[in-house]
């Protein structure tokens, strides 16, 4: 089991990389920690419940949370920002929430849908807009996933987030070949990848291959990207067997990683956080991932997702609220 928890970091396609790396970044973390996470900053983001329908659920007391940004893009840094207003061009394709619950010693990860639709603060007023979008308000760093992690709040009911951790989707293929390569048995025919993704049989993902398969959606098609989503957990469950395989027979695995994948990665935690967190995951039962359900209807000029919010709560209510 301590293996296995060890490598949910592996899962999110670097932070492994990012835990196991806390050597090499350490200074610069030090001289963070008191700007990043300020007594005032916890005293605002504490709550004691939330509430639904004007009934009070009381939040477990011993919990934590961290908001996982996986951003689909691959322009240099330097040319990130629009001229005039702050915009980047880092949309957020994968979206978690990793939840600890302390007390039970157990780590729950509950998947966002990109496409859901939020109300969302911009340079032009409130928009209405997908919730892949809200990451692309600010620098595409720190700014912009605390922007994404406010907004995941809302959208779980206020439920608190302590901490964040974006990482590029170009650090698939790296830590992908990193580890051998991944293999699936793929469940539909895939022919946009290559002949050889077929329904049945077995391929072993290599470079650029494995970042078409995380990332590959139809946008024919209005609710593809819960096809997209699905991959993302099939990769993750298959990353995870060559990844211990991989660890096992190289103990320097997760610095080789941190070295590949550090400039792709920006995150909030401090040192002692990230300290508790490795602890936290290599002694943690990883329980099923949460995905709230929804609907998808076309608007004006996207695909937009809606969430059925009495099931939406029970996820929300099921994860971070006392029984």
């Amino acid at each position: 089991m301590k293996n296995k928890t060890l490598l949910i970091l592996l899962e999110v396609l670097a932070v492994l990389a990012v835990i196991a790396g806390v050597f090499f970044f350490q200074q610069r973390a030090e001289k963070q920690d008191q700007a990043l996470v300020t007594a005032e900053d916890t005293a605002k983001r504490f709550r004691p419940s939330l509430q639904y329908q004007d009934k009070d659920y009381p939040l477990k007391r011993n919990m934590s949370s961290l908001l996982l940004i996986g951003t689909d893009n691959t322009i240099d840094d330097k040319n990130q920002l629009g001229e005039g207003y702050n915009y980047n061009f880092n949309h957020a394709d994968f979206i978690a929430v990793l939840v600890f619950d302390h007390a039970n010693k157990t780590v729950t990860p509950v998947q966002v849908c990109r496409d859901a639709m939020v109300d969302v603060m911009t340079v032009n007023g409130m928009q209405h807009v997908q919730l892949t979008l809200v990451h692309t308000i600010g620098s595409g760093k720190e700014d912009s996933a605390a922007v994404m992690r406010d907004t995941v709040e809302k959208i779980l009911y206020g439920a608190p987030i302590d901490n964040f951790m974006s990482f590029s989707l170009e650090t698939v293929p790296l830590i992908n070949d990193l580890v051998g390569g991944v293999t699936i048995t793929l469940e539909e025919d895939l022919p946009e990848l290559g002949s050889e993704f077929v329904k049945g049989a077995t391929v072993t993902l290599r470079g650029q291959k494995a970042t078409r398969f995380v990332r590959f959606r139809d946008i024919g098609l209005l609710d593809d990207n819960i096809r997209r989503m699905s991959h993302h957990r099939q990769y993750l469950a298959a990353f995870t067997v060559a990844a211990r395989d991989a660890a096992a027979h190289d103990q320097d695995l997760a610095v080789k990683a941190f070295k590949l994948v550090e400039k792709y990665i920006c995150t909030d935690l401090t040192v002692d956080g990230i300290t508790k967190l490795v602890d936290n995951l290599c002694n943690y039962e990883l329980k099923p991932v949460v995905t709230p359900p929804g609907e998808y209807t076309m608007g004006s000029q996207f695909a937009e997702y809606t969430f059925d919010q009495s099931a939406l709560w029970e996820c929300v209510r099921s994860v971070f609220c006392e029984v």
